[in-house]
């Protein structure tokens, strides 16, 4: 063979030699995902218990050799409640190269979010969004929740049928429209539907200063003989707190929203007796369950939610995926395409537009205690 071919040879094959190492270190590179969550402010508990539920199920995938030999690193942003705070955030994640993000963590935010993942062509799995205005959209979002007009339809038959209920007033937040409008419409229609009646509709704005022995005082005058209150935990306590030193034993129904540690540490003996619909039960004897109890309980010096749930699931969505491909619209037509997966509690489906379906439990704060 001529010298000049055996050379042109040997440089082709240093070349070749040299692309399977960089593909080989481009493989060994980290996984990026991005979660986004309401981290500081009001709804700081919903936010915190998803960032260290996902940070446990990044730091167990990574201890079990990560996915497809590839390590995940989790890169963490605040969306401070905030709509414009919530594209910023999401606008650098996508900037620093992440292939999926898990959030947010309120319908308002991820309702504000999801034009810049569409523009991005980046996947959105959010937790705990039940907003119906995102609902049967052919789009980069999914969620292992599911949307509020189901959920709505059920909580008011048990307000109606169970609790008796005939004259109600509904009381919510406007900081997070995209869930508690869709919530308090469905809710209306259904009970109106079942021959009761909304006496009044009040709302407030958990972002401005907020007066609740007022609202309480105004809501007590319309004489609803229950409440339908939407809001986050630290509102619903402090309202469920005015009502009651004003003397009032109104029932009082509440979305999952306001349903954390906090609604009992702030609300004591004054949110005994609010009932709630659930998608996770605290008291489940289920393997997976138990075992993701245990270790967060471990971990994190106390018990999981249903925010810290939902986060683990939607991880747990996301892994499934990016064992896959992490080429984000590939990673949506994997999840899209599984239909149904293996939750903590029993299986769950996730549709073709992304949303989810699951059962639902009837709740109640009992001797201070989530109880079915």
């Amino acid at each position: 063979m001529p010298r000049a071919d055996k050379k042109r040879i040997r440089s082709l094959l240093v070349l070749v030699a040299f692309g399977i190492l960089l593909a080989g270190c481009s493989e060994r590179k980290p996984l990026k995902i991005g979660f986004v969550g309401p981290l500081t402010g009001r709804n700081a508990d919903l936010g915190i218990a998803g960032r260290d539920a996902v940070m446990l199920a990044v730091e167990r995938i990574n201890d079990a050799g990560g996915i497809n030999g590839r390590q995940v690193q989790l890169i963490i942003r605040d969306d401070r409640q905030d709509p414009a705070t919530a594209v910023e955030v999401d606008q650098e994640l996508i900037a620093d190269g992440v292939v999926v993000i898990i959030g947010h963590m309120t319908s308002a935010m991820s309702v504000a979010a999801v034009p810049t993942v569409n523009g991005a062509q980046v996947l959105m799995v959010s937790p705990t969004t039940s907003s119906n205005e995102l609902t049967g959209l052919d789009d980069h979002f999914l969620r292992v929740y599911p949307p509020n007009s189901s959920v709505a339809r059920r909580l008011a038959a048990h307000a109606r049928n169970r609790l008796g209920l005939k004259r109600m007033a509904i009381v919510y937040d406007l900081a997070n429209r995209g869930h508690t409008q869709g919530w308090s419409s469905h809710f209306r229609a259904a009970f109106e539907a079942m021959g009761g009646r909304i006496a009044v509709t009040s709302t407030f704005d958990s972002g401005q200063r907020t007066s609740f022995l007022k609202l309480a005082r105004d809501i007590i005058k319309q004489e609803p003989d229950g409440i339908f209150f939407i809001a986050n935990a630290l509102d619903t306590a402090t309202f469920c707190q005015q009502l009651r030193k004003l003397g009032s034993r109104i029932p009082v129904v509440v979305s999952e929203w306001s349903t954390t540690d906090e609604l009992i540490t702030h609300g004591g003996s004054a949110v005994e007796g609010v009932s709630f619909l659930q998608n996770f039960d605290r008291f489940s004897v289920s393997r997976p369950y138990l075992d993701f109890k245990q270790v967060y309980q471990q971990r994190l010096g106390r018990e999981p939610t249903f925010a810290s749930f939902f986060a683990y699931e939607a991880a747990q969505v996301v892994f499934a995926g990016l064992a896959q491909s992490s080429d984000p619209e590939r990673l949506k037509s994997f999840i899209i395409s599984q239909g149904k997966f293996s939750g903590l509690q029993g299986d769950f489906v996730i549709d073709r537009y992304g949303d989810a379906e699951r059962l639902q439990l009837l709740m109640v704060v009992k001797n201070g205690r989530f109880v079915p």
